[in-house]
């Protein structure tokens, strides 16, 4: 993720604006699309719901159909005369009369046979009549039928009743006189098993279950495994108040759960429709808007390309001119012929341009002389505070007739001024440098002695470097003057000298009697004014150094200092690597960068 981030904020502004074009793109057609998807499905959800009620409820009207023709077909047999007459001869039923009594009913089913699959006739005490139209062949054994019929109880009333046995619907009723309601038998029919399970088909997909009145399946299209029965009833019972709804049934899935209650007989009709089956007439609907959708974000990035190519043309173009710029071509124009704020921008930049070439041809070399008189007048300033100081040394070797040291401080003195005169480069080697300071240091040895004790180390490969003369000396001199001098009691001095990655880092540490934070704070502000007659004490030779560093090498060089009263100083003196100096000291990077 950060790197993405740092990729995209690498990147160019017409790349920038293209991703963000068609972020922004592709974020609002994602929206308009699942807003529009899932309205779609909703509508369709509840269009599929008003369908699936009605689907159910003509389900619910074929079984009450169902249930009614063969209520009829019941009391076209349980209410003939002729029939309950037959019956009324309990003793007296011959075999031609039991022939006379099975061709009386199968004279009232014959338009039914395709429904029946068994026909039962009992009088009170015994099984009379048996018609199968089982097509399978499978005939049911009397002694078991007869058996298994005695254990069920009919209505006393004479009302039809259903019951499901292994698999099996069977239609019971008794059978009453009609004046007399006096019991002459019973009657049971048993359906075939398509009669009402061809009255549930519709899609291949639905399931469909019906349910008696005591919460028993009578039928069913299919059977989905798995889910129970009680289950079923359950969300049928919840769900009758409330009309269709989504049900998450695993593993199946989502299911639209459909029930109604039959108004004649009281049978409940349970409808499961897959909801992947329902959403398929949506996924057209899906691939038209993913469709629409892709073609709108190649449009739009075929339209952003085009924008930002209008727009990142002129700042191109400015980018270019800026380019030559950089290499000091300050004569360059940019050609942008538009009216727009970029027309604008271009003529601003010419007009701009124009004016920093006058002042350049005008102005430079005004500063560059003003410059070289600024640094001769810092390097001559050097020299004044050096010899006041050792001239000062012999005034004191002299008044107490140290002779044999004056000799040495003036020998010293001379090696100093021969150097300083005879060398007239403004850089010197680290070794040439170290070799004034230690001539300066004898000088200083000799006045304090063994009161102050002096340490010089170096990094081995520091010694060819080069750097800017007197930029060590006056920061030793200022050890000595302002830290060491004024002490009680011994004191030490370290010079140290160390690479620092492409710098080079001089450390002067004194144990001296320190500086107050204000008067370090002032030190290395310059004012612009060279003061060639200071007194001692005002430390205008570090600003010198300070100031002189950064002329020739930019801000990024130059003094730091740190100390507080009681504690000492330690001054850092930074410098850019310089391997060689054939090419001028000022080619180094003002922003701190030295090229060598």
């Amino acid at each position: 993720m950060k790197r993405a981030l740092l990729t995209y904020l690498s990147s160019s502004v017409k790349r920038k604006m293209i991703l963000m074009v068609v972020v922004m793109l592709i974020l609002v057609i994602a929206i308009i699309e699942i807003v529009t998807y899932a309205v779609s499905i909703n509508f369709h959800l509840n269009d599929a719901k008003a369908n699936d009620t009605q689907k159910v409820q003509f389900i619910s009207e074929n079984m009450d159909d169902a249930i009614s023709y063969m209520g009829k077909l019941m009391d076209s047999i349980t209410e003939d005369s002729e029939i309950q007459s037959m019956l009324l001869q309990t003793n007296q039923l011959t075999y031609e009369k039991l022939s006379a009594l099975e061709q009386l009913v199968v004279s009232k089913i014959l338009y039914s046979t395709d429904k029946l699959e068994t026909v039962y006739l009992f009088n009170t005490q015994q099984f009379l009549v048996k018609l199968n139209y089982n097509t399978s062949g499978s005939v049911n054994n009397k002694d078991d039928v007869q058996s298994e019929l005695k254990k069920q109880r009919y209505d006393t009333v004479g009302r039809i009743t259903w019951r499901v046995n292994k698999g099996v619907i069977y239609i019971e009723r008794a059978i009453r006189e009609l004046d007399s309601l006096k019991m002459l038998g019973y009657i049971t029919i048993s359906l075939k098993d398509d009669y009402l399970k061809q009255r549930l088909q519709s899609e291949p997909y639905r399931y469909s279950y019906v349910f008696d009145e005591q919460d028993r399946i009578v039928v069913s299209s299919s059977e989905v495994p798995d889910i129970h029965v009680d289950d079923l009833l359950r969300r049928a019972k919840l769900q009758s108040a409330e009309g269709p709804s989504v049900l998450n049934m695993e593993p199946y899935g989502k299911m639209l759960f459909t029930t109604f209650i039959s108004a004649q007989e009281g049978w409940r009709v349970v409808s499961l429709v897959p909801l992947k089956e329902i959403s398929k007439g949506t996924e057209l609907i899906g691939r038209w808007i993913t469709a629409i959708g892709v073609i709108g974000v190649l449009l739009g990035i075929l339209l952003t390309w085009f924008t930002t190519s209008r727009i990142i043309a002129p700042l191109h173009a400015l980018k270019q001119v800026m380019d030559q710029v950089e290499t000091d071509r300050f004569d360059q124009q940019v050609r942008i012929n538009r009216r727009d704020e970029f027309g604008r921008l271009g003529r601003s930049f010419n007009q701009m341009m124009g004016k920093i070439n006058y002042l350049i041809s005008e102005v430079y070399q005004k500063e560059l002389a003003q410059r070289e008189s600024e640094y001769r007048a810092l390097k001559a300033q050097i020299n004044p505070h050096f010899l006041y100081n050792t001239l000062d040394t012999i005034r004191w070797l002299s008044m107490y007739g140290e002779n044999d040291k004056i000799e040495n401080v003036t020998i010293s003195l001379a090696q100093l001024l021969k150097a300083n005169l005879a060398d007239h480069r403004e850089m010197v080697p680290v070794r040439s440098e170290l070799e004034y300071i230690n001539a300066y240091l004898a000088i200083q040895k000799t006045r304090f002695e063994s009161r102050i004790t002096v340490s010089i180390h170096m990094d081995d490969d520091i010694a060819e470097l080069w750097i800017p003369r007197f930029i060590l000396q006056p920061i030793v001199e200022n050890s000595f003057v302002h830290g060491l001098e004024n002490k009680v009691g011994p004191g030490n001095l370290s010079i140290i000298g160390i690479m620092d990655g492409r710098r080079v880092r001089f450390r002067v540490i004194d144990d001296g009697v320190g500086i107050e934070e204000q008067k370090r704070a002032r030190l290395l502000e310059f004012t612009g004014e060279v003061d060639f007659g200071s007194a001692k004490g005002t430390g205008n030779g570090m600003r010198n150094v300070h100031k002189r560093i950064q002329m020739l090498f930019g801000e990024g060089y130059g003094l730091t200092i740190n100390g507080m009263p009681g504690s000492g100083t330690i001054v850092d003196i930074i410098v850019p690597v310089m391997e060689n100096v054939t090419a001028s000291p000022n080619t180094a990077d003002k922003g701190g960068k030295h090229i060598v």
